[in-house]
């Protein structure tokens, strides 16, 4: 599904030029639950970037499903990521003057799709979750699981075949991130590939495979030793 090769990413700060990543070489398969850990600093951001399409002035190659991502326009980029990539965060990015409803059928209206349409997914979605009695509710008035809840729901509604989590228990406690990591993991038994990041051992380890970055370089890590 997604191969990275050779990938070399390099901002420029005044005089300074920073190598962000090394050489980095990657492949998730297809229904993946992979685990990328590391500290601040080391490269996390750069690679979710690149990985959810949202940045191609890199060095080497990222294929998705065959297909040579640097190739692509703006337009056909766009098109893709919001296909096939759906995006949870730590902060919840939920807009806080759109109702929960509101914020969810948002992606889909950007889509085109129809009122009736997005408002018969948002009841689906939101009562897999038993949240149903939240959606004419505000971000605000939401704990932050219930927030991160939603918010994983919202990456739900174009049908996504990968999930991208950035640090998603950073704000929460440790009962309710586990009870996030277990709808992760339901997902994944759906069939949807999911590229975790965390800098929590003990979050990465609910993964199936983790690989680690540190100063922009990329290696795999053996579960067994973790």
């Amino acid at each position: 599904m997604i191969k990275l090769k050779g990938i070399n990413k390099y901002y420029t700060s005044g005089d300074e030029k920073l190598h962000a990543l090394k050489n980095v070489d990657l492949e998730v398969k297809k229904g993946e639950f992979l685990a990328i850990m590391g500290p601040s600093g080391s490269g996390k951001s750069t690679m979710i970037k690149i990985l959810g399409l949202l940045d191609k002035d890199f060095e080497g190659s990222y294929l998705l499903d065959e297909k040579e991502v640097k190739s692509l326009n703006d337009d056909l980029l766009s098109n893709l990521r919001n296909k096939k990539i759906g995006f949870v965060f730590q902060d919840f990015n939920l807009i806080d003057r759109l109702t929960i409803k509101e914020n969810i059928e948002l992606p889909m209206l950007y889509m085109g799709k129809g009122i009736k349409e997005t408002k018969d997914k948002v009841i689906e979605l939101l009562g897999k979750i038993n949240l149903l009695d939240k959606i004419n509710k505000y971000p605000t008035q939401l704990s932050g699981g219930q927030q991160q809840r939603i918010s994983i729901v919202r990456s739900l509604v174009n049908n996504p075949d990968i999930i991208i989590a950035d640090e998603p228990t950073g704000a929460l406690d440790s009962k309710t991130s586990g009870e996030i990591i277990e709808i992760f993991n339901e997902l994944n038994k759906e069939g949807i590939t999911i590229i975790l990041i965390t800098h929590d051992i003990n979050i990465a380890k609910k993964a199936k495979r983790i690989v680690k970055i540190f100063d922009g370089n990329l290696e795999e890590v053996d579960t067994n030793e973790v």
